[in-house]
């Protein structure tokens, strides 16, 4: 890393907007560590679902309220006091670096209005749109969060050289930051058998496969559920889908044709303590993705030792190390994807135990938030203007 123990300490204006989901989460626990190396403040949404932790930071912290909906969005754009409001927070702080941990639709307008004196580095967390949001209204949006960036910062390796070649950017401007460990709400997990609607799933603590996230096309559920299908009656694992969303009408028919079987689905959203609740509970997370740049259920998996079944695509590869902690198999193969649950199930417990163990041990030496947030500082050092002689 660059040596910064001889300069003045680096200020960061963390500009954290979302409400929730694993970017918020990750733009908390990346601030979180940063504040422990370098000057750091923060702008977030008053709606944010962890905003009780965010006020726990001892930092400079600016709360603006953003929206919930389209409506409300093309309406905030004229809400010229929050703008203001926050011009006048950075301007105070006077950061050297503005870091947004993903995008936000307020992105083109507040690099207009925040220190042009900055530089400004963007987390991208998809360079690739998933089937399903590569729409018009979602293609423009990226754009947009792209204006004024000085730096990128993406979650694997996997889609930097085309990332870089479709933007035709330098490689100095592109950094990849593995995702972190989500560890924050790991003190809050309780037995399943205390949360309303969880409760049934309490017998079949670390024995069920689970699927966890948002239900959306790209996740792959059809995969699962056609490989899941496949596998003898007998041999049937104990198999619990949850997360909000909507179910294709394939997903919907693999569903209605396997009666007895022992599928679970919990069909809404998850607080974080639930989810890290399920997720601790499991004996196996299993993530079919057609496509993905990271997850943040497999590091979250990893803290309690729950190896992880996964396609083999985009950064999933590179969290997953095949045998070791966990499984991967072939995008979209549902002979391989059986073949892995029918062996992660005849594991012994000596075999399961060491998995389990690596796949702890994985999480703490390469995502580790202290760590990261030094390699997000080094690349700050990086782009700074007298380093940057091109510019």
């Amino acid at each position: 890393m660059t040596d910064r123990a001889d300069s003045r300490r680096m200020r960061v204006l963390v500009v954290s907007l979302g409400r929730r989901g694993g970017v918020t989460e990750y733009g908390y626990l990346m601030t979180k560590a940063l504040a422990q190396q370098c000057d750091v403040a923060a702008i977030t949404s008053s709606g944010a679902e962890n905003r009780e932790r965010w006020e726990e930071l001892a930092i400079p912290h600016l709360e603006v309220k953003t929206f919930s909906g389209v409506i409300s969005m093309l309406i905030s754009a004229f809400a010229f006091w929050r703008f203001a409001q926050m011009r006048k927070f950075a301007r105070e702080f006077r950061p050297d670096a503005i870091y947004y941990p993903g995008g936000h639709a307020w992105k083109p307008i507040l690099g207009f209005i925040l220190p042009r004196s900055a530089i400004t580095v963007l987390t991208v967390h998809d360079p690739e749109l998933h089937s399903g949001e590569d729409t018009l209204s979602f293609r423009l949006l990226a754009a947009v969060n792209r204006l004024r960036v000085y730096g990128y910062v993406l979650l694997n390796r996997a889609q930097l050289p085309a990332f870089i070649a479709k933007h035709h950017l330098p490689p100095t401007s592109v950094r990849v930051i593995p995702l972190g460990v989500f560890d924050g709400y790991t003190d809050a997990v309780k037995p399943l058998a205390q949360w309303d609607g969880l409760a049934q799933l309490e017998p079949l603590t670390g024995r069920f496969a689970l699927f966890v996230g948002r239900i959306q096309r790209y996740k792959g559920i059809d995969t699962l559920l056609a490989a899941y299908s496949t596998l003898p009656a007998d041999e049937r694992i104990p198999l619990v889908i949850a997360g909000a969303g909507e179910f294709s009408a394939a997903e919907k028919q693999l569903l209605e044709s396997l009666p007895g079987a022992e599928i679970h689905v919990v069909n809404r959203w998850l607080s974080d303590a639930e989810l890290a609740s399920i997720v601790s509970a499991a004996r196996f997370v299993v993530l079919p993705y057609s496509s993905a740049t990271q997850s943040g259920v497999i590091p979250l998996a990893s803290v309690f030792g729950v190896p992880a079944i996964a396609s083999d695509t985009g950064g999933l590869a590179e969290q997953v190390v095949d045998g070791e902690t966990g499984l991967l198999f072939a995008v979209g193969d549902t002979v391989a994807l059986a073949r892995d649950l029918t062996r992660a199930y005849a594991m012994s417990e000596a075999e399961y135990s060491a998995m389990s163990l690596r796949a702890q041990e994985f999480a703490r030496d390469h995502w580790s938030w202290s760590e990261l947030a030094g390699q997000l500082l080094d690349f700050f050092d990086t782009l700074r203007p007298d380093r940057q002689a091109d510019r």
